[in-house]
């Protein structure tokens, strides 16, 4: 393991760019996860847990309420912990030293505007099933991805995947795509042991990093 993190953060450092993706398990490195009945979900939604049986985050964004009063409570509530009382992580941080002033775009699938709170440029961060703020909204930015992707697709790149599922078709199977198609990217993957997939076809130019995402990104960053 001491050898793969060595030669990750010998890729990273001679990339000319990174290109990151981001799903549930950057979250859950933070501490928050909209798939577990946990204490910080019981102590902010036992109401909703009683009257309505939710018993994560995910299955209270997608409810059918019986008002539009008890939803707006259940997003108010949720946006006050997970966005207005939230204070950048120490996971964030060394994610932000990882990147140390390269040029960056990143596609998440977390909705909790985590990295924008964090100091990643906006524009940069492309949500692609919306966010809390903006429930139904979706701020495309499919152009400046594209752009993204054509400016350093004959360049030294690194693709950067941070606990994205094996099966994942939104982020981590577009990757491996534009991955296989250009010769000088190189792949770094970080996740759980069980949930780490690196394709045969891309094997010769990919590091899998297995373990927890919170340590891993301090030794990347260290």
């Amino acid at each position: 393991m001491e050898n793969k993190i060595t030669e990750a953060k010998d890729w990273i450092s001679q990339a000319d760019a990174l290109l990151i993706g981001a799903s549930n398990g950057l979250s859950i490195a933070e501490g928050y996860d909209i798939f577990a009945n946990d204490e910080r979900f019981r102590q902010l939604f036992a109401d909703f847990q009683q009257r309505f049986g939710i018993r994560n985050v995910l299955e209270g964004c997608f409810y059918s309420y019986p008002s539009e009063s008890d939803r707006e409570t259940f997003f108010k509530r949720l946006r006050q912990v997970w966005i207005d009382n939230y204070e950048p992580s120490e996971v964030m941080t060394d994610l932000r030293r990882i990147v140390n002033g390269k040029p960056y775009f990143i596609i998440t699938s977390n909705a909790d505007t985590h990295l924008e709170l964090s100091g990643f440029d906006a524009d940069k961060v492309f949500e692609i099933e919306g966010t809390f703020e903006r429930t139904g909204e979706i701020d495309d930015k499919s152009e400046e991805l594209q752009t993204f992707i054509r400016q350093y697709a004959n360049s030294n790149l690194v693709v950067l995947e941070l606990g994205i599922g094996s099966r994942n078709r939104m982020i981590k199977a577009p990757l491996m795509q534009l991955i296989a198609q250009q010769a000088g990217w190189r792949y770094v993957t970080l996740n759980l042991a069980q949930d780490l997939f690196i394709p045969q076809h891309i094997a010769d130019r990919s590091i899998g990093l297995a373990g927890d995402i919170s340590k891993t990104l301090k030794e990347l960053s260290t």
